[in-house]
């Protein structure tokens, strides 16, 4: 395949694709350079609404979570969480990959977007609760305290 870099004054890099045919190879590689970002990074994943996959780009998501042996993703754009085809561990290393360093794990089943997060909700019974979205509420374990304050702390500077 051919290309070509052409500079040019406009807002935002864009790409365009000439072609006498659509195929769905063509169709792949504009989608897979949709969703990436200035530096070449994807900035989506992948989530499943029974036979429907949505792409859910890094800035909409909330919440990443495990039920079930399932793990979900909670998004802005989708009323239902979608169903993640991977581990928590495995999207931690794919948003690390990626440089998404919003991202923390609050809990053994749970990762928040921090840029998603309205309020901490620090209790005199110890529990700290995560409000994000639309007044969701997520559960912060006392295994990743510190790890989230230092998170805060980093990010106040």
């Amino acid at each position: 395949m051919q290309t070509q870099i052409k500079i040019e004054q406009c807002e935002k890099p864009y790409c365009v694709i000439h072609t006498s045919v659509e195929t769905d190879s063509i169709k792949e590689i504009a989608q897979k350079i949709s969703m990436m970002d200035e530096s070449g990074k994807s900035t989506a994943v992948s989530g499943w609404d029974g036979d429907y996959c949505i792409q859910i780009k890094q800035n909409e998501l909330l919440r990443v979570y495990s039920l079930d042996k399932k793990v979900y993703v909670e998004c802005e754009s989708e009323e239902q969480p979608l169903l993640l085809k991977m581990r928590l561990y495995e999207f931690e290393e794919l948003a690390e990959r990626c440089g998404w360093t919003e991202f923390i794990r609050i809990s053994n089943t749970d990762i928040v977007n921090l840029s998603k997060v309205h309020k901490f909700d620090m209790s005199l019974t110890g529990i700290v609760k995560v409000i994000y979205g639309d007044e969701k509420v997520a559960i912060v374990s006392r295994r990743y305290m510190n790890k989230i304050k230092d998170k805060i702390l980093m990010n106040r500077k």
